[in-house]
């Protein structure tokens, strides 16, 4: 019994070593980590766009990320974030709700440098979502 369990550990170590070799992936585009509000920056907000990014993060373009699940918000549940969602994703989205509501005009450009932010953070930090993301 001992010699199974060192050797399953053994597998598990050289498979933990092959993991960490391999190149890492190319950083996700907005296009694949959301598609949905890529499309929509592409071809121009509507007043229902702005109003969706400064007031519903389940379905903002951060939680679209997050697959539409909410966890970017932590289940709404403040308690919850440090265990399920991210602090930094949630001040994403209320920056970008904030700027959706500060600018009167529909201009995608604004949004831009904001965009660029978080794209960086996600691949940093969240790129496996995406990625099991898109194997379902």
């Amino acid at each position: 019994m001992i010699g199974i369990i060192s050797k399953m550990h053994e597998i598990g170590r050289q498979n933990s070593r092959k993991a960490k070799q391999l190149p890492p992936s190319p950083p996700f585009t907005l296009d694949e980590i959301c598609p949905t509000w890529a499309t929509k920056l592409k071809l121009g907000l509507t007043s229902i766009d702005k109003q969706v990014l400064s007031h519903d993060s389940k379905y903002c373009l951060v939680g679209e990320a997050w697959g539409f699940t909410g966890r970017q918000a932590g289940y709404y549940f403040a308690p919850l974030i440090p265990f399920i969602g991210c602090w930094t994703c949630i001040k994403f989205g209320k920056d970008m709700g904030n700027l959706s509501k500060e600018k009167m005009t529909y201009k995608t450009g604004d949004f831009q440098p904001l965009i660029k932010r978080f794209l960086e953070h996600w691949n940093h930090k969240h790129k496996l979502v995406t990625e099991r993301l898109k194997e379902i």
